[in-house]
């Protein structure tokens, strides 16, 4: 085989390469794409789960402070 033949050959092998790599990081790209758009619409519902976390904090805590107020009215003997 000549040199220029080999040449050739080796020109087109790098150009096929290089085409299925860009056809390889085509599909990558698109399929970040898909994740991304995925997951930005949880983001949304993420911040909303701490603030119904937050208010289920809230309403413990006036739970506990309800149950741990003074007591007034009449106490029998012993109670305090």
């Amino acid at each position: 085989m000549k040199r220029a033949d080999k040449v050739s050959l080796l020109i087109v092998d790098t150009f096929v390469k290089l085409r299925e790599l860009l056809l390889t990081n085509k599909d990558l790209l698109l399929e970040m794409e898909e994740i991304r758009k995925t997951v930005s619409g949880h983001g949304d519902q993420i911040v909303l789960i701490f603030e119904y976390l937050k208010q289920l904090e809230q309403t413990k805590q006036e739970e506990l402070e309800f149950k741990n107020r003074p007591k007034i009215g009449f106490k029998r003997k012993g109670e305090e």
